[in-house]
């Protein structure tokens, strides 16, 4: 078959689905030559990454239980609030742009979680949420498919959980052509594995039966709204921090280095890059936030090179949970020989990921802006 002359109701429809991974008939954009090398050095496809957008507007908040419950996070919502009417749109435009131009295929564009804010009050409130960020995107018209791991502001207020299950899995669903009942599940796309993995409710079996099914897979990514590896003050805010996790965390860090993935996380609204080395093989760690409230942004607090990843790092926040700062820099100084590439920057915007046969790499922009602020190479190309 022809993919190259599909339109996209005829893809949705060719979607071959599983019950636990999915593998996504080839999508391009245009007219492409597709083979599994790399001509002329051009990737294969890419893809465009967004971190967290926290969209909302003030009338999804009850205001009187978000005073009552979270008083603290109310100039945070009138931030989200502006953030979301005055760059997110022309945030997506460029996304929009960037697919429509692309030389070479873009199956879909992926969301890091936390694409809401949350904190709602209601189901009925979490539920417009959701449908207006979900009808933003669809303005948007971005061409490709829209997917996404779960953030923990999806999930949180009352109601917040069932309006997950009942409105954004099925519009997920709807808009992927495949059924989503839960945030774990994987795609397959020209030989490579994605793995959309929940943070909150974490689990390696289900991860290591994904990793086996797909042995024969050439990339493994690894969506996750949580880092898994600590790259700035908050080195807490990871999966599996807790040190009656640190068995589970180690397994997951076997796990990754085996597959030499390329893990993709967001959660602390920072860009980061981290190369991680593990028992069994390295890993890659891209970092990425989209609470864009800046269209022309420039990098802060910009920290670069493997010297640069010090205990000292929890400096960058110094009025952050003051009572677990040496537990967090006894934390950092222990990851701190087991990395071997390191960025860290204060700049939001998106990610646009090329992928070769022989690996991976990414132009990370702030902003809309039009020259990328960083390209690492995650894993070798």
């Amino acid at each position: 078959m022809d993919w190259s002359k599909l339109s996209r109701r005829s893809f949705l429809r060719s979607a071959v689905m599983g019950t636990a991974g999915i593998t996504l008939a080839k999508f391009p954009i245009r007219s492409f030559a597709l083979s599994d090398s790399d001509p002329g050095g051009k990737p294969l496809y890419r893809f465009m990454l967004l971190g967290d957008m926290h969209y909302d507007r003030l009338e999804h908040h009850d205001m009187a239980w978000v005073q009552a419950n979270y008083p603290n996070d109310i100039s945070q919502i009138n931030s989200y609030v502006s953030n979301s009417a005055n760059h997110t749109p022309a945030l997506l435009a460029r996304v929009k742009d960037l697919v429509a131009n692309s030389d070479v295929p873009v199956p879909f564009v992926l969301q890091l979680g936390d694409l809401v804010e949350g904190l709602c009050g209601s189901y009925s409130l979490a539920a417009k949420q959701f449908q207006d960020a979900a009808g933003l995107i669809e303005q948007t018209k971005l061409g490709v498919p829209f997917l996404m791991c779960k953030g923990n502001h999806d999930i949180t207020g009352p109601g917040a959980v069932d309006a997950y299950q009942k409105v954004l899995l099925p519009w997920l669903s709807r808009q992927n052509g495949m059924r989503l009942t839960t945030p774990n599940f994987s795609v397959r796309y020209r030989n490579d594995l994605f793995v959309f993995f929940d943070a909150f409710k974490p689990n390696l079996d289900w991860l290591q039966k994904e990793f086996n099914k797909n042995a024969d897979a050439r990339h493994t990514f690894f969506l996750v709204h949580e880092p898994v590896v600590p790259y700035n003050a908050r080195a807490d805010w990871i999966v599996y921090y807790k040190s009656t996790q640190r068995a589970l965390r180690q397994r997951l860090l076997d796990m990754l280095g085996r597959r030499k993935a390329i893990v993709l996380s967001g959660h602390l609204h920072k860009y980061g890059f981290v190369e991680y080395q593990t028992p069994h093989g390295p890993f890659s760690q891209l970092a990425v936030s989209s609470v864009v409230s800046n269209d022309h942004p420039t990098a802060k607090d910009e920290r670069i090179g493997v010297d640069a990843y010090t205990p000292d790092l929890v400096n960058l926040e110094p009025s952050f949970e003051p009572s677990t700062v040496a537990e967090r820099m006894q934390f950092l100084a222990q990851e701190r020989p087991f990395i071997s590439q390191f960025e860290y920057a204060d700049i939001a915007g998106f990610a646009v990921v090329d992928v070769y046969a022989s690996g991976a790499s990414c132009q990370y922009y702030g902003g809309v802006n039009v020259t990328p602020y960083r390209s690492p190479s995650l894993a070798a190309v």
